[in-house]
């Protein structure tokens, strides 16, 4: 596994430009602890500071290309994780991909069309849809899970997400500005294509 300092920069790999207390709740570390991280790594190069935010930088990219092969030698060498990816990346993965679409558009006569959310029954349907795509990816994932705890932080975050979405908070279903299904979605995909060694499907 990656230690405290490669996985602060790893984080800016899943988050873009972010604050050190946005990072945390990515990666479950103190604030303090990423702010430390990040102090440092902003002086060895890994990373850019822009006021309170931070990006990651091609020296940063280096150190984690560098670190990726022997802090997850274990899980890119498990024939079953690896049988797990396969079955996320053309089961759920596709699935939360469709729904995301059928989220954000809707067929009216044949065309699709921005979906306005003026019709209650199909957003809750799809938010339905949602909730047990994201169930059976707890289960999908678990080996992955087992060997990484940030999967699991991961799949928490997403089911906070939802629990929102469900209680009518519909910027949780995609919406950029916050913690979305879609958004934790985007990073735990990134996170475990990294784990795996694989590229992001195109």
């Amino acid at each position: 596994m990656l230690d405290p300092y490669q996985l602060t920069v790893h984080s800016l790999a899943l988050r873009q430009l972010a604050t050190a207390e946005q990072l945390a709740e990515v990666i479950g570390l103190p604030p303090e602890e990423v702010t430390a991280g990040l102090e440092k790594a902003a002086a060895d190069g890994a990373v850019v500071s822009a006021k309170d935010k931070y990006m990651i930088s091609q020296a940063g990219r280096e150190l984690l290309e560098q670190a990726y092969p022997t802090a997850f030698a274990d899980l890119r060498g498990s024939d079953t994780v690896q049988a797990a990816m396969d079955s996320f990346e053309s089961g759920v993965n596709t699935q939360i991909l469709s729904l995301t679409t059928d989220w954000q558009t809707k067929e009216v006569g044949g065309d699709r069309v921005p979906n306005d959310h003026g019709d209650a029954d199909y957003d809750a349907a799809i938010i339905d849809k949602v909730g047990r795509v994201v169930d059976k990816t707890g289960k999908v994932l678990r080996p992955l899970a087992d060997a990484d705890p940030l999967v699991d932080r991961f799949l928490d975050r997403i089911g906070a997400a939802l629990t929102r979405a469900e209680g009518g908070e519909t910027d949780y279903v995609s919406g950029v500005r916050v913690d979305s299904v879609h958004t934790v979605w985007f990073q735990m995909h990134e996170h475990i294509l990294r784990l795996t060694g694989r590229e992001r499907p195109e």
